[in-house]
């Protein structure tokens, strides 16, 4: 029986024409995506010179901005209350009211303390008199010394009585500690209160404190005097500024945080206390070169910048720091004043020739979905 397979230099000759298709495909393949890379170089030979946009090294601030979320508090702050039980007779403010320092703000009932202080005043008239006549016979030797001093004595207890009748008729009588900002008015005429009972709150705004809460990592960072900024809810667009006055003496074991406190001023009453603020502690400030960030070309774990010098891009090595929005702080590799490559990097070659068709104007603002929803109208949906 005669072998089916074909003879062995048949076979041979098959699979050298297999292989030398297969190695033809490859090598087309691999020509073509030569020419896909090497086309951007040669179309950019072809034109002369790659347009692109320069932006120039400059310096910018680059300090290391701490969030932290604080709270607001009144420079001074109290609950008025009465140090007595009695009744409340006259309330002289109003809701809300600007005060200054002694100003009457209540009086509670005091018949029993302005009788005292009447008693005592004629007690003591009626002593001062008998010791001017006790003094003319006392001289004369008509009468002894010793009821002269029983008088003085008692004109004494006279004086005492009054001032402990003038401290009582003080408590009845609460008036403004400092200057401030009244609050709502928790109470009427006629109603009895005692020690503990809210009448109303005072505070000092025009001033502020802002309390809040520094991680342990950054403590050396932070000292008295340090700048700081911050936001509310309610007007995110304005900025308060202030200063750091000081730090707590302890970190707390639980959350390795150490409570600080800042101080801003408030001349307007925009922030309230107990307000939530966003606050930013600008730290380590330091002016370094800063280049937009699309400018840089990372390639593996180093960063590249094309250079614009006699009209040719040159490859340059950089070392980043820290970054910003739309751009990157540049530590070493290009100086100030020098031009680079911002826009137009795609096919650019080291040595190529461009041309500046314009300058950087800036990164695009970042998406705020509030703002967009808040220019659309519903109203105008059909």
């Amino acid at each position: 029986m005669s072998d089916p397979r074909p003879a062995p230099w048949v076979r041979f000759l098959v699979f050298m024409i297999i292989s030398g298709a297969v190695a033809g495909g490859a090598w087309v393949f691999w020509n073509q995506q030569k020419k896909k890379a090497e086309a951007p170089v040669a179309a950019a030979k072809a034109k002369g010179a790659q347009f692109v946009t320069s932006a120039k090294v400059t310096k910018s601030d680059y300090a290391l901005d701490l969030l932290a979320v604080g709270t607001v508090e009144a420079d001074e702050s109290i609950d008025l209350s009465p140090n007595v039980t009695e009744t409340v007779t006259a309330l002289h403010f109003e809701d809300g009211q600007q005060v200054k320092k002694g100003t009457l703000l209540v009086e509670l009932s005091s018949n029993e303390e302005e009788a005292a202080i009447s008693a005592a005043k004629s007690q003591l008239t009626e002593h001062e008199r008998e010791i001017t006549r006790l003094q003319s016979l006392v001289k004369d030797g008509a009468a002894p010394e010793a009821r002269l001093e029983e008088r003085r004595t008692l004109a004494d207890v006279a004086k005492q009585n009054i001032h402990e009748a003038e401290a009582r008729l003080t408590d009845r009588r609460i008036v403004a500690p400092f200057d401030g900002w009244l609050g709502l008015r928790r109470i009427s005429v006629g109603a009895l209160v005692s020690p503990g009972t809210v009448i109303v709150s005072l505070d000092k705004i025009d001033t502020v404190k802002i309390d809040f809460s520094v991680p342990e990592t950054y403590l050396s960072l932070i000292k008295p005097g340090s700048p700081i900024e911050a936001r509310t809810q309610g007007s995110k667009d304005r900025l308060f500024k202030g200063t750091v006055t000081q730090l707590d003496s302890r970190v707390d074991p639980v959350t390795r945080a150490v409570d600080a406190r800042a101080v801003m001023p408030n001349d307007d009453l925009a922030l309230k206390p107990g307000m939530l603020v966003v606050a930013t502690l600008r730290v380590e400030p330091r002016q370094s070169l800063s280049i937009p960030e699309r400018a840089l070309v990372p390639i593996g774990s180093k960063a590249f910048v094309f250079a614009i010098i006699e009209e040719k891009a040159k490859r340059v090595e950089v070392v980043t720091g820290r970054r910003k929005p739309g751009f990157v702080e540049i530590m070493s590799g290009i100086e100030e004043g020098q031009l680079v490559v911002a826009d137009g990097l795609v096919g650019l070659q080291d040595g190529m020739s461009v041309k500046v068709t314009g300058e950087f104007a800036g990164p695009v603002k970042a998406f705020n979905p509030e703002a967009m929803a808040g220019s659309t109208n519903p109203g105008s949906a059909r």
